[in-house]
């Protein structure tokens, strides 16, 4: 009967387990440079440059979106309220950006911390992913 109850906490631990998994972190390296960009991880999705990319605001929908000009990679934000100030948790209805292995990837209704304002470039993270942005609104 000890051995059914051990096994059955040892069970319960391990369900419980994830939950106690730290969230990941954003480097202060992300803080410190204002290119517009997005990384998933230690991955980098897009950086703009203004050689070869392009970025546009949208303030009627809160629709932030940077491209390669040839549409090859890519980041679209939609949010739900206008970040205004540091800290502040904000409403991506949808996030949609292309993934290294060329397939789509989308999110829709995720919460994102506003980490950094600064003029009109705002830095954002989504910890469950370990997404930042780093998008320009006006």
């Amino acid at each position: 009967m000890k051995a059914i109850k051990k096994l059955i906490l040892a069970c319960l631990m391990l369900v419980a387990l994830p939950a106690c998994v730290e969230e990941g972190t954003y480097t202060p390296e992300f803080l410190t440079d204002s290119t517009l960009r997005m990384a998933v991880g230690k991955t980098d999705i897009i950086t703009f440059n203004p050689l070869n990319c392009q970025y546009a605001f949208n303030s009627d929908n809160l629709e932030f979106r940077l491209h390669t000009d040839n549409m090859s990679d890519y980041f679209i934000l939609r949010l739900q309220s206008e970040p205004t100030e540091e800290e502040q948790m904000v409403t991506a209805g949808l996030l949609r950006w292309t993934s290294p292995t060329g397939a789509d990837q989308v999110r829709k209704n995720i919460v994102l911390q506003v980490v950094k304002m600064e003029d009109d470039v705002i830095w954002l993270w989504y910890s469950r992913e370990s997404i930042k942005m780093t998008v320009r609104f006006r």
